[in-house]
């Protein structure tokens, strides 16, 4: 369930990916294009071209104009390189090696990567930053609209709890010390589903 937008020539339309693969997806939303109409489906920074070839239900499936990586997709973002290519490129190195004859070390292994001194838990924290941003940013925008303010008060105070308690786990990862990080969360109901006993005092 990605949310993104369809465009057709001037007109844009927003809509959820349902699924998606390298070749196709299917999206629902308000208002979709009949089968055989082409557009472009958008989700942040990445676009790709698709043929509509069916729509019911609210619904459509897209051929896309070109294969898409669903890792990108799904972040949102264009990864600088995909998984494989680094394998790749070493494979096509010691190819180009032996068809030139050089002789080939007995380990041909890449040189290790050097130790990053920050722990998993310190780098999800980071990540958990950068997600409170981001949420934040789309808090800003959504309650600057008050026709959403007011058709969506509820959801929108859920959403900002849900952006709060990511910044508490965040902080709580973080922390040099997450027992002692755990003592300070200000949300007393996280406090003590993350501590497993009551803290409310």
């Amino acid at each position: 369930m990605l949310a993104a937008t369809i465009a057709a020539g001037p007109v844009s339309a927003p809509v959820r990916i349902r699924n998606l693969s390298e070749a196709g997806a299917m999206i629902d939303g308000p208002a979709l294009p009949d089968a055989g109409s082409t557009l472009t489906l958008n989700r942040l920074e990445l676009s790709v071209a698709g043929t509509v070839i069916w729509n019911r239900g609210g619904r459509c499936g897209l051929r896309l104009a070109s294969t898409v990586a669903v890792d990108d997709w799904i972040a949102g973002v264009r990864s600088t390189a995909h998984p494989t290519s680094l394998g790749q490129m070493r494979i096509d190195k010691i190819q180009a090696a032996i068809r030139g004859g050089a002789v080939l070390p007995e380990h041909t292994t890449g040189a290790p990567e050097p130790a990053s001194s920050e722990t998993v838990a310190q780098r999800i924290a980071a990540e958990l930053a950068r997600v409170k941003i981001a949420l934040d940013a789309v808090s800003e925008a959504l309650t600057d609209d008050i026709d959403i303010l007011t058709r969506h008060e509820r959801a929108l105070q859920e959403f900002d709890i849900a952006a709060m308690v990511i910044e508490e786990l965040g902080d709580v990862l973080g922390a040099a010390d997450p027992e002692a990080a755990l003592a300070q969360v200000k949300m007393h109901d996280l406090r003590s589903r993350l501590s497993g006993r009551p803290t409310l005092i």
